[in-house]
Order: structure tokens, then C-alpha cells, then sequence
């Protein structure tokens, strides 16, 4: 691969080009956005085109170097992420810095990519920042987050900071047929995976996913009919659809089926993610007004924030489902 096979991300990979090509490399970038859109990848066609003996602004993708990369075995480049729990530990940075310390075996550059540095203990994030104020004169970090927030203010001002956007319905589509799937299951999960190549992979490689959605968006429809019980056991079906794959996706399905209704309340058929529920949609557009929808975002939204800071699932979903419930006009 090279950064022409990087889908949807043309501003990033421009600007990392621009600097290739006048050798004004950063010691620190970091590539910002949600998972699943191309970061990592761009990450290591960044590092790729550093090594390449080509020396040009993309990589040649067949002298050694290339090959080792191709192969995950070039000794300058080292990837650093989550190995337990949910955080990455002060002593995978020691470790980082012990790495940096030596110079790079094979050229002029030694990468270094941190994935998922939005979860650095704060230890280790004060850690990385002596780093980053004074890194070796041959070492790249590059850091890989989608939430800024979480960050060290003063860790993001001394890194060169990157947008990577979500990815269109259109390039997902794009994306899986070419990989072989059926038009009939690209055209859903491309709407489904809200911008997010990666997520799409997951959910069309996984058998279960169209009786979960299946099972989510019938409860959401009835969920008026629901009683206390009910709504105990779908809360349970839904914590074991998040154990299976990424909570991200149930909620965004979740909030997919309220935001259809909005949809169709307004005549956007054609920007209805659940279209093959369209007359559950029209017979549930009668019941809720627009203040109650945007309410129900919010909630679905903030519940989904209280689970990421580790409140206990099963709580949060039953408060929510129960508050769902009730702005539901009968």
C-alpha cells in the first residue's frame, strides 16, 4: 500500500507530502479523528515513505525497507498500544524512551506510533511530554486519538496536529464491494458505520449483527409497549451485544433509529440509514415531536459519554431505556 490507497483522507495526506517533499519532518504529529478511518494506516505510509530509499514524497513499495514494513519487521519502526486493561501504562513510555535512546539500525529516522493515546494514565502522558520537549533529533512520535479532550493540553501544543474526517457512505460502499461483499449488504453497513471504515469491516464480518439490529430497532419500535421487565432483559441483550463488538456501533444504532424519525418527519427519505424499516418509521413519526427527539439524542449521547468513564452498564442503559420510554406519546 501507499498513501494512493488511502481512502478519504487527501487534506492529511497532502500535508504530510508537503513535508516530505521540503524536509521539514515534526518530531511529534498527532492524527486526530474516530477509529476506523485511516490514522494508523496513514501513520505507517508516513513512516514508510520516511525509510524508503526513494526519498520522495510516497513510498516506492519495493526497495528493503519498504519490504519490512510490508512485512512488520522494520526495526525502526515501533507501535505502541493498550496491552492491558483500558489504558496505556507509564511503563510501555519508559519502555518508548528506552527504544528512542538508541539510533535508528537502518536510515536516518526511528518512528514511533502510539495508538490509542487518548488513554495514556496521567503518569504516563507527563512521561511522554519530557519527550516530546525534547525529542532525539532522529526520532518521529506520532500519537493516534479520537478524543482531544482526554489529552494533555500540553501534550497537544507540542505536537503537529492532523484532521482526519469520517469517511462518505459513497468510499465505505466503495470499499466493500471491492473487498467482495454483496451490493445488498454493502449498501446498509456503509450507512451504518457512521464514517468509520473500520467499523464497517466489523460489522459485516460479524455473523450476529443483522439479528442484533434486528433485535434493537423491533424494541426501540415498541418500546412504549415495554414494561419494567422487558425492559431489564433488553438491557441485558444489549450489554451482550456490546460485549461481542464495539459499544460505539450499538449506540450509534440506537441514536441511527431516532434520528430516522426526524428524517422522515421532514421528507429526507433518501438520508434514512434504516430504510428497510420505513413503515415502522412513518408509524412511529406520530408519536414524538422534535423537542423529544433531539431529547432522546442527548441522552443516548451523554449515557454512551458515562459508560466510556467506566459508570456501570447496565445501570446506565436502564435509566436510559426507561427515560426513553417515557417521552414516548401514547
Amino acid at each position: 500500500m501507499s498513501f494512493q490507497k488511502i481512502a478519504g483522507q487527501d487534506a492529511a495526506v497532502r500535508i504530510l507530502q508537503d513535508e516530505l517533499k521540503s524536509g521539514r519532518i515534526h518530531h511529534a504529529y498527532l492524527f486526530t479523528g474516530k477509529r476506523g478511518i485511516g490514522k494508523k494506516t496513514t501513520a505507517v505510509e508516513f513512516a514508510k515513505a520516511l525509510f524508503c530509499k526513494d526519498e520522495g514524497i510516497d513510498s516506492c513499495e519495493k526497495c528493503l525497507s519498504c519490504r519490512k514494513i510490508e512485512h512488520k519487521n522494520h526495526p525502526d519502526l515501533i507501535i505502541t498500544g493498550i496491552e492491558e486493561g483500558d489504558s496505556i501504562k507509564i511503563d510501555q513510555i519508559r519502555e518508548l524512551q528506552r527504544e528512542l535512546s538508541y539510533k535508528p539500525f537502518d536510515g536516518r529516522w526511528k518512528v514511533h506510533i502510539i495508538e490509542d493515546a487518548d488513554s495514556l494514565t496521567p503518569e504516563a502522558a507527563n512521561s511522554l511530554l519530557k519527550t516530546l520537549e525534547e525529542p532525539p533529533q532522529y526520532g518521529v512520535i506520532i500519537l493516534l486519538a479520537e478524543e482531544l479532550d482526554q489529552l494533555l493540553p500540553t501534550v497537544i501544543s507540542r505536537c503537529q496536529k492532523i484532521q482526519f474526517n469520517p469517511l462518505s457512505v459513497k468510499i465505505i460502499e466503495a470499499k466493500l464491494l471491492e473487498e467482495g461483499y454483496q451490493e445488498e449488504d454493502t449498501k446498509l453497513i456503509a450507512r451504518l458505520a457512521d464514517g468509520s471504515l473500520g467499523r464497517a469491516f466489523e460489522l459485516i464480518k460479524n455473523e450476529d449483527f443483522p439479528a442484533q439490529r434486528k433485535k434493537i430497532l423491533e424494541r426501540l419500535y415498541k418500546i412504549s409497549e415495554l414494561d419494567a421487565v422487558s425492559i431489564f432483559r433488553f438491557v441485558d441483550e444489549l450489554i451482550s451485544f456490546i460485549n461481542d463488538m464495539d459499544e460505539s456501533s450499538i449506540f450509534y444504532l440506537i441514536l441511527s433509529w431516532y434520528r430516522d424519525i426526524i428524517l422522515y418527519n421532514q421528507g429526507y427519505y433518501n438520508e434514512i440509514i434504516n430504510y428497510d424499516y420505513l413503515e415502522q418509521l412513518k408509524l412511529s413519526s406520530q408519536y414524538y415531536s422534535l423537542e423529544e427527539l433531539i431529547s432522546i439524542m442527548e441522552l443516548v449521547n451523554n449515557i454512551e459519554g458515562y459508560i466510556k468513564s467506566n459508570v456501570k452498564k447496565d445501570l446506565a442503559l436502564q435509566v436510559m431505556m426507561f427515560k426513553i420510554r417515557a417521552k414516548k406519546v401514547k
